[in-house]
C-alpha cells in the first residue's frame, strides 16, 4: 500500500489512466545532501516519441489551501496578509526545488509540466497570487505552473470518475479502486 495521501493517489491515477503515464511516483525525495524538497506526485510518459515529466503539488485542504507562515521577502505583498503571502511563498519554492530535481535527475526529458493540484483554493487575492505564481515561475525558469485547483481538479478528477464507471479492471491504484465501488454501486 503507498504512503501517499488520498489527494496524491487521485492525482497519481489521473496521470497513470487519464494522461497515460508510464510510471508515477509518490512522495519523491532527493538524495542529493542538504536537499529537502519532495515531490508529491511524479508521473513519466511519452507522447509520440517525447518524454514528458509531470511534476505535481498537491495540498488537499478542505477548507481551502493555507500553508501559513512568513514569507521570505515582500514579492507576495500584493496578495492578501501573511498567511496568504506565506502560502504563495512556499507553493513557490516547493516547485523551484522540485523542478531542480526532476530537471538533474531527467535531464534527457523533452518537456517537463508543473502542477498544483488543490481541490477548494478560495477565489480573489489567493488565486491571483497562483496566477503570479505561475507567471513568475515561467519569467524566471521557462516554465509555467499548471493551477488544477477548484473548478479544474473537479474536471480533472471528474474524468477519472468517469472511466471508473465504465470498467471493473483493477489496476493497482487504490484511489481509482474506490471510485470504480463507488461507480458501480447498485441503488
Amino acid at each position: 500500500m503507498s504512503t501517499a495521501g488520498l489527494g496524491e493517489q487521485l492525482v497519481g491515477a489521473y496521470h497513470k489512466l487519464i494522461n497515460e503515464c508510464e510510471v508515477v511516483s509518490y512522495n519523491e525525495f532527493s538524495e542529493k545532501e542538504g536537499d529537502q524538497m519532495e515531490v508529491d506526485v511524479l508521473a513519466l510518459g511519452t507522447d509520440n516519441g517525447r518524454q514528458c515529466v509531470y511534476i505535481c503539488e498537491v495540498v488537499t485542504h478542505l477548507d481551502g489551501l493555507n500553508y501559513g507562515g512568513t514569507p521570505s521577502d515582500g514579492s507576495w505583498s500584493d496578495f492578501g496578509g501573511k498567511s496568504y503571502q506565506g502560502t504563495l511563498d512556499t507553493i513557490y519554492q516547493k516547485f523551484e526545488a522540485d523542478y531542480e530535481y526532476a530537471t538533474r535527475v531527467f535531464d534527457d526529458a523533452d518537456a517537463y509540466t508543473l502542477q498544483l493540484w488543490s481541490p477548494y483554493v478560495p477565489n480573489g487575492k489567493l488565486t491571483d497570487g497562483l496566477d503570479e505564481v505561475s507567471a513568475r515561475f515561467e519569467r524566471e525558469h521557462g516554465e509555467r505552473v499548471a493551477l488544477k485547483i477548484n473548478e479544474a481538479y473537479t474536471a480533472e478528477i471528474d474524468q477519472l470518475r468517469a472511466k471508473a464507471g465504465t470498467e471493473t479492471k483493477r489496476y493497482g491504484e487504490p484511489a481509482y479502486r474506490f471510485l470504480q465501488i463507488l461507480e458501480h454501486m447498485r441503488r
